[in-house]
Protein backbone atom coordinates (compact mmCIF):
# COMPACT_ATOMS: atom_id res chain seq x y z
CA UNK A 1 0.00 0.00 0.00
CA UNK A 2 1.41 3.80 -0.54
CA UNK A 3 0.60 6.96 0.38
CA UNK A 4 -1.50 7.74 -2.92
CA UNK A 5 -4.17 4.16 -1.58
CA UNK A 6 -6.19 6.28 0.62
CA UNK A 7 -6.98 8.94 -1.50
CA UNK A 8 -9.12 9.71 -4.35
CA UNK A 9 -6.45 11.10 -7.44
CA UNK A 10 -6.81 11.82 -10.48
CA UNK A 11 -3.78 10.25 -12.92
CA UNK A 12 -1.79 13.89 -13.17
CA UNK A 13 -1.93 13.42 -8.78
CA UNK A 14 -0.49 10.18 -8.77
CA UNK A 15 2.61 10.48 -5.76
CA UNK A 16 1.12 13.58 -4.11
CA UNK A 17 -1.09 11.52 -1.59
CA UNK A 18 1.41 11.98 0.69
CA UNK A 19 1.97 15.50 -0.13
CA UNK A 20 -1.66 16.24 1.48
CA UNK A 21 -1.05 14.28 4.50
CA UNK A 22 2.05 16.81 5.44
CA UNK A 23 -0.60 20.03 4.52
CA UNK A 24 -3.39 18.74 6.75
CA UNK A 25 -0.82 18.05 9.46
CA UNK A 26 1.36 21.64 8.90
CA UNK A 27 -2.78 23.14 9.10
CA UNK A 28 -3.39 21.10 12.74
CA UNK A 29 -0.20 22.10 14.38
CA UNK A 30 0.16 25.84 13.10
CA UNK A 31 -3.56 26.39 14.48
CA UNK A 32 -2.40 24.51 17.76
CA UNK A 33 0.17 26.90 18.37
CA UNK A 34 -2.27 29.38 19.51
CA UNK A 35 -5.42 29.20 21.31
CA UNK A 36 -7.16 31.87 18.88
CA UNK A 37 -6.33 30.49 15.93
CA UNK A 38 -9.38 28.78 13.37
CA UNK A 39 -8.57 25.97 11.01
CA UNK A 40 -10.63 25.94 8.04
CA UNK A 41 -10.97 23.40 5.48
CA UNK A 42 -11.82 23.93 2.35
CA UNK A 43 -12.68 22.15 -0.53
CA UNK A 44 -16.60 21.14 -2.92
CA UNK A 45 -17.76 17.92 -3.50
CA UNK A 46 -15.83 17.46 -6.85
CA UNK A 47 -16.26 14.26 -8.40
CA UNK A 48 -19.33 12.50 -9.32
CA UNK A 49 -17.96 9.48 -8.04
CA UNK A 50 -17.26 10.75 -4.57
CA UNK A 51 -20.92 11.84 -3.70
CA UNK A 52 -20.79 11.27 -0.02
CA UNK A 53 -17.64 13.46 1.31
CA UNK A 54 -16.61 16.77 0.19
CA UNK A 55 -12.31 17.63 -0.04
CA UNK A 56 -12.94 19.68 3.04
CA UNK A 57 -14.47 16.56 5.08
CA UNK A 58 -11.87 14.65 3.96
CA UNK A 59 -9.38 16.54 5.19
CA UNK A 60 -10.78 16.58 8.26
CA UNK A 61 -11.20 12.86 8.41
CA UNK A 62 -7.85 12.15 7.68
CA UNK A 63 -6.97 14.51 11.03
CA UNK A 64 -9.29 12.40 13.27
CA UNK A 65 -7.70 9.36 11.61
CA UNK A 66 -4.38 10.92 12.49
CA UNK A 67 -5.17 11.51 16.12
CA UNK A 68 -5.34 15.26 15.11
CA UNK A 69 -1.13 14.86 15.43
CA UNK A 70 -1.57 14.84 19.30
CA UNK A 71 -2.99 18.18 18.87
CA UNK A 72 -6.82 16.68 19.61
CA UNK A 73 -7.87 20.57 20.88
CA UNK A 74 -7.78 21.85 17.24
CA UNK A 75 -10.93 19.53 16.32
CA UNK A 76 -12.79 22.19 18.13
CA UNK A 77 -11.70 24.85 16.46
CA UNK A 78 -11.85 23.46 12.92
CA UNK A 79 -14.29 24.25 10.17
CA UNK A 80 -15.20 22.94 7.02
CA UNK A 81 -16.33 24.93 4.09
CA UNK A 82 -17.81 22.55 1.50
CA UNK A 83 -18.27 24.29 -1.74
CA UNK A 84 -15.33 25.59 -3.17
CA UNK A 85 -14.20 24.54 -6.99
CA UNK A 86 -10.72 25.92 -7.44
CA UNK A 87 -8.14 28.44 -5.06
CA UNK A 88 -10.01 31.36 -5.34
CA UNK A 89 -12.94 29.87 -3.80
CA UNK A 90 -11.14 28.02 -1.34
CA UNK A 91 -10.05 31.42 0.11
CA UNK A 92 -13.48 33.60 -0.68
CA UNK A 93 -15.69 30.84 0.62
CA UNK A 94 -13.42 29.64 3.60
CA UNK A 95 -13.44 33.22 4.52
CA UNK A 96 -17.16 33.22 4.60
CA UNK A 97 -17.25 30.09 6.42
CA UNK A 98 -15.18 31.77 9.46
CA UNK A 99 -17.25 34.83 9.23
CA UNK A 100 -21.02 33.03 9.31
CA UNK A 101 -19.35 30.91 12.20
CA UNK A 102 -18.04 33.26 14.43
CA UNK A 103 -19.43 36.70 13.58
CA UNK A 104 -16.26 38.70 12.50
CA UNK A 105 -13.65 38.27 9.65
CA UNK A 106 -10.05 37.18 10.74
CA UNK A 107 -7.42 39.52 11.82
CA UNK A 108 -4.80 37.73 9.55
CA UNK A 109 -4.82 34.86 7.22
CA UNK A 110 -2.43 31.93 6.67
CA UNK A 111 -2.99 29.66 3.75
CA UNK A 112 -1.00 26.54 3.84
CA UNK A 113 -0.63 24.44 1.07
CA UNK A 114 1.97 24.07 -2.52
CA UNK A 115 5.25 26.42 -2.42
CA UNK A 116 4.87 26.73 -5.63
CA UNK A 117 1.18 28.24 -6.00
CA UNK A 118 2.03 31.17 -3.37
CA UNK A 119 1.65 33.51 -5.86
CA UNK A 120 -1.49 32.68 -7.34
CA UNK A 121 -3.50 33.04 -3.48
CA UNK A 122 -1.73 36.14 -3.49
CA UNK A 123 -3.46 37.29 -6.19
CA UNK A 124 -6.95 36.07 -5.08
CA UNK A 125 -6.34 38.30 -2.02
CA UNK A 126 -5.31 40.97 -3.86
CA UNK A 127 -8.35 40.66 -6.31
CA UNK A 128 -10.70 39.91 -2.95
CA UNK A 129 -9.11 43.49 -1.43
CA UNK A 130 -7.96 41.70 1.25
CA UNK A 131 -5.06 43.55 3.09
CA UNK A 132 -1.82 42.44 1.87
CA UNK A 133 -0.26 42.73 5.20
CA UNK A 134 -3.02 40.44 6.95
CA UNK A 135 -2.29 37.39 4.23
CA UNK A 136 0.40 35.00 4.43
CA UNK A 137 0.91 31.98 2.57
CA UNK A 138 2.67 28.82 4.17
CA UNK A 139 4.25 26.60 1.11
CA UNK A 140 5.03 23.36 2.47
CA UNK A 141 5.91 21.39 -0.01
CA UNK A 142 5.99 20.80 -3.97
CA UNK A 143 4.49 17.83 -5.61
CA UNK A 144 6.93 14.79 -7.16
CA UNK A 145 6.50 16.50 -10.96
CA UNK A 146 7.21 20.02 -10.31
CA UNK A 147 7.77 20.81 -14.02
CA UNK A 148 4.32 19.92 -14.53
CA UNK A 149 2.98 21.45 -12.14
CA UNK A 150 4.77 24.65 -12.37
CA UNK A 151 3.87 24.33 -16.68
CA UNK A 152 -0.01 24.03 -15.30
CA UNK A 153 0.36 27.04 -13.03
CA UNK A 154 0.88 29.39 -15.28
CA UNK A 155 -1.62 28.85 -17.78
CA UNK A 156 -3.89 29.29 -14.30
CA UNK A 157 -1.96 32.49 -13.44
CA UNK A 158 -2.30 34.14 -16.92
CA UNK A 159 -6.52 32.83 -16.86
CA UNK A 160 -6.77 34.42 -13.06
CA UNK A 161 -4.50 37.40 -14.16
CA UNK A 162 -7.46 38.25 -17.17
CA UNK A 163 -10.33 37.05 -14.97
CA UNK A 164 -9.60 37.54 -11.78
CA UNK A 165 -12.70 36.59 -10.22
CA UNK A 166 -12.76 33.88 -12.54
CA UNK A 167 -16.38 33.84 -13.53
CA UNK A 168 -15.46 33.43 -17.60
CA UNK A 169 -14.35 31.19 -20.10
CA UNK A 170 -11.96 28.23 -18.76
CA UNK A 171 -12.02 29.37 -14.97
CA UNK A 172 -16.09 29.22 -15.51
CA UNK A 173 -16.35 25.58 -17.55
CA UNK A 174 -13.86 24.71 -14.15
CA UNK A 175 -15.73 24.99 -12.47
CA UNK A 176 -19.05 23.90 -13.50
CA UNK A 177 -17.38 20.76 -14.28
CA UNK A 178 -15.80 20.54 -10.63
CA UNK A 179 -19.82 20.92 -9.49
CA UNK A 180 -21.52 17.62 -10.93
CA UNK A 181 -24.04 17.63 -8.24
CA UNK A 182 -24.88 21.70 -8.26
CA UNK A 183 -24.13 22.36 -5.07
CA UNK A 184 -24.45 26.39 -4.15
CA UNK A 185 -22.97 28.19 -1.67
CA UNK A 186 -24.92 30.87 0.03
CA UNK A 187 -25.86 33.81 -1.87
CA UNK A 188 -23.92 36.49 0.03
CA UNK A 189 -20.76 34.29 -0.37
CA UNK A 190 -21.34 35.01 -3.87
CA UNK A 191 -21.49 38.85 -3.95
CA UNK A 192 -19.18 41.18 -4.82
CA UNK A 193 -18.05 44.52 -2.86
CA UNK A 194 -18.40 42.01 0.42
CA UNK A 195 -15.33 43.50 1.87
CA UNK A 196 -16.88 46.92 2.80
CA UNK A 197 -18.15 45.38 5.65
CA UNK A 198 -14.68 44.33 6.95
CA UNK A 199 -14.49 43.76 11.06
CA UNK A 200 -11.52 42.40 12.43
CA UNK A 201 -11.89 39.15 14.41
CA UNK A 202 -9.98 36.18 15.09
CA UNK A 203 -7.25 34.68 13.24
CA UNK A 204 -7.20 31.68 11.27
Amino acid sequence: MTADDAWALQPYQRGEGGCYLEHIRAGVRWTAEDDHRWLVFSGGDTHREYPTRSEAESYRQVAEAQGWWHCREVAARTLTETFARDSYENLRFGLWRFHDALGAWPAEVFVVGWAFKQQRFQWHAAALGWPAERFHYIGVNDPPDLAAAQAGESQALRDFLADPHGRQGRLAAKRHARNPFGHQPPAHWQALGWLTRLVPGEAF
